[in-house]
Order: structure tokens, then C-alpha cells, then sequence
């Protein structure tokens, strides 16, 4: 997921209760840690939780190589639903006082430059190292990739995990919505109840647009990420926590009835109670994050582990699957496990000081530039 500024910014004092604020400048290690361990869980998932997708990459059935790992790891996929909580939370924190163009701006920042970076290396593994099951995507679907809007352009994902962009892509584009008119505890709050109420009455009607941007078991998670960083920012009240527990209701409905789908219908054998304790659980450590319980978490080294988290996610399942082909012969379950891990981490380091930073400053730059020479031009052509 979505790399996002983690850095607490100076609090105003727009509408609502008066903020508690945090710390100038402070920088929320805790979120760093939860976003690390919501991307190791995709990882372990998909290397050693699924055994219809990875019998073709292993050779055989993870669930009998890795047979007292496969029911813990089987859960992991549940690590993208505290992804969204918390992306509710961060991007909400970090457009307060910032215009939509600068939000527009800095999201394009963190989301294109690794993620084209990624589909290069997804489209040289799918030509390179073919499973030998699965036909290669399309030259036309590779292009349309690189919009990241390959789900309304009806193209394939050249990697799984890529659905979870569309997500939050439509998350920003709402988010856009209140942002238009600036930030403020009301707005906010009254767009989230709004939102959250949408999402259910999409689910009786069949409003296509509305099933898009309002759906039901994300909307909940996202909604619940603003209610936590509304706490954060201003203190929690009556309202907020109405407003909490009325997402958490919402997202527990839809979780439990994608679960049982899962269980009865794709025959993912994983408990849909489990999967709901496990998503309570990422509520319960957000919202310890939003209630200032874990300021103290302050371990530097959680800010370099949180910016490998989206070039990993983004680089892990078509590359990490070729290693295990390519390794697993060799080296064995575990061993090929934990090398193409390993790997993957330092790759992903790598992407992010060779190409993600260094591609986020020039274009930051040349838009700051071209930005200067049009407010040149505009002030030179009214004298």
C-alpha cells in the first residue's frame, strides 16, 4: 500500500472540539510498525497461506510444507484490511491544511513513481519466468496498467495485490470531495456518517457509480481510520465514538459474509469469527495509536522499515513467486522461504533509495518549477 507521511502536521484550529495536539514535527512510529506488519502478512500469505494460487509455484500444496504455519499464515490476507483502517487515518492526516491541489500532488508523488517501477519488473518476470499455467497479460493490458486504472478500463492486474490501488484511488477521489472545501471536525464527520451510510444503501440498490466509490466492507474500514485520526487530533467524544462503533458494525456485517463466500464457495477453509477477532484486534491498535497509548513506541529505525512497506507490497507476489520456482528445487521450503524474503526486503530498500525518492524529488521539483514559471506568466499578463 500507499507510502504516506507519517509526520504529525501543525494543528489549526478549524472547527470542532479543541485539538489535543500532538507534538510539532513528531512522527508516528506505531503507524510505521502497523503498516509493516500488515505487509508481512499479505507476504506469508501469499508465499504460504493460499494453496489453490501457489501449488503451481511451490510444486505442491504450501498447506503440506508448511503445515502448522498454513493456518496462521491463511489469515494474513486480513493484513489489507488494516492497511485501509490506517490509510483512512494517515491520509486524512496528512491533507488537514493542505489544498486539493497540494493533496492531489503529493499522493501522485507516493503512489506512481515505485508503481511503475513495479509494473516493469511484473511485465520482465511474466515474460521472463512464466509459471508455465498461467498466459501472459496482454501488451495492451500491460500498458493500461500504468494508469492504475485498469479495473474501470476492464484490463487485467498484472499483479494481484494491484486491486488494493483501485481501492485506494477511489478512497481519494471521495476523500476529494470534503477536501475541496478545507478540513475541519464537522466536515469531516458529517462526509463520514454520509459516506458510511451510502455504502450501505448500495447494497440494496443497484446504483453502479455508487458501488465504486461507497463500497460497503472498505468504506467501513476507511471511515473508521478518519474517526481514529479525528480522536487523534481533537480528543475523542460521544460522537466519534458513535461514529466508530457504527463503522466497525458495518464492516463486521460485510466482513463475515465475505468470509462465509470465501469458506463455502472458493474453499478457503478460514473461520469467518477469526477473521472478525483478527480485524477487532487491528482496531483496537489503531485506536490505542489515535489515543496516544503508544507515543512512547519510538524505535527510528520503524521510519526505514515503513518506507520499504510499498515497494514490498508492490514487488513481492509475481517476483517472490519466480524465486520460489527458481529456488525451491535447490534449497528447500523453508530455506527458499526465508531467502526470497530476505531478497525481496532488500530489493524493495533498494527501490526505495535508487528509484522512489529520487524519482519523487526530480518530479517535485520540475511541478515546482513549472508551477513558478505559470504564476510568472499569470502575474506578467495581468501588469
Amino acid at each position: 500500500m500507499s507510502q504516506t507521511d507519517l509526520t504529525v502536521p501543525v494543528q489549526s484550529d478549524a472547527g470542532g472540539p479543541a485539538p489535543a495536539a500532538p507534538a510539532r514535527g513528531s512522527r508516528l512510529y506505531a503507524l510505521d510498525a502497523l503498516r509493516v506488519l500488515a505487509a508481512l502478512a499479505v507476504l506469508v500469505f501469499h508465499f504460504t497461506g493460499v494453496d489453490a494460487a501457489t501449488k503451481a509455484n511451490w510444486g505442491a500444496n504450501p498447506k503440506e510444507l508448511f503445515p502448522w504455519l498454513f493456518p496462521v499464515t491463511s489469515y494474513g490476507s486480513y493484513g489489507v484490511q488494516l492497511f485501509f483502517i490506517i490509510s483512512g487515518f494517515v491520509i486524512c492526516l496528512s491533507a488537514w491544511d493542505r489544498t486539493p491541489g497540494q493533496f492531489v500532488q503529493a499522493r501522485f508523488l507516493r503512489l506512481f513513481p515505485a508503481y511503475w517501477f513495479s509494473v516493469v519488473v511484473a511485465v520482465l518476470v511474466w515474460r521472463g519466468l512464466p509459471d508455465g499455467t498461467r498466459k501472459a497479460p496482454s501488451v495492451s493490458e500491460s500498458l493500461t496498467n500504468l494508469t492504475m486504472f485498469q479495473v474501470p478500463l476492464s484490463a487485467r492486474h498484472l499483479v494481484g495485490a494491484y486491486w488494493t490501488l483501485w481501492v485506494e484511488l477511489t478512497f481519494y477521489l471521495v476523500f476529494l470531495v470534503v477536501l475541496w472545501k478545507g478540513l475541519d471536525y464537522a466536515r469531516v464527520s458529517v462526509f463520514c456518517w454520509l459516506w458510511l451510510l451510502a455504502s450501505i444503501l448500495v447494497q440494496k440498490d443497484d446504483i453502479p457509480l455508487l458501488g465504486i466509490f461507497a463500497q460497503p466492507l472498505n468504506t467501513a474500514l476507511f471511515v473508521s481510520g478518519i474517526a481514529m485520526y479525528l480522536m487523534y487530533r481533537f480528543g475523542p467524544d460521544l460522537k466519534l465514538w458513535g461514529l466508530l462503533g457504527a463503522s466497525w458494525l458495518v464492516m463486521q456485517s460485510d466482513l463475515v459474509q465475505h468470509a462465509d463466500h470465501l469458506r463455502h464457495d472458493k474453499g478457503m477453509d478460514r473461520d469467518p469469527y477469526v477473521a472478525l477477532a483478527l480485524v477487532t484486534v487491528f482496531y483496537l491498535l489503531v485506536l490505542a495509536v489515535a489515543l496516544h497509548k503508544l507515543d512512547r513506541l519510538n524505535w527510528k529505525w520503524l521510519s526505514t522499515a515503513g518506507a520499504l512497506v510499498y515497494p514490498l507490497y508492490l514487488l513481492h507476489e509475481e517476483l517472490g513467486w519466480a524465486m520460489i520456482r527458481t529456488l525451491y528445487g535447490h534449497l528447500g521450503a523453508w530455506a527458499t522461504l526465508g531467502a526470497t524474503t530476505a531478497a525481496l526486503l532488500v530489493l524493495s530498500w533498494l527501490v526505495h533509495r535508487l528509484v522512489e525518492k529520487p524519482s519523487q524529488n526530480w518530479l517535485r521539483k520540475a511541478l515546482e518549477k513549472e508551477s513558478r514559471k505559470r504564476a510568472a506568466a499569470e502575474s506578467s499578463h495581468s501588469a
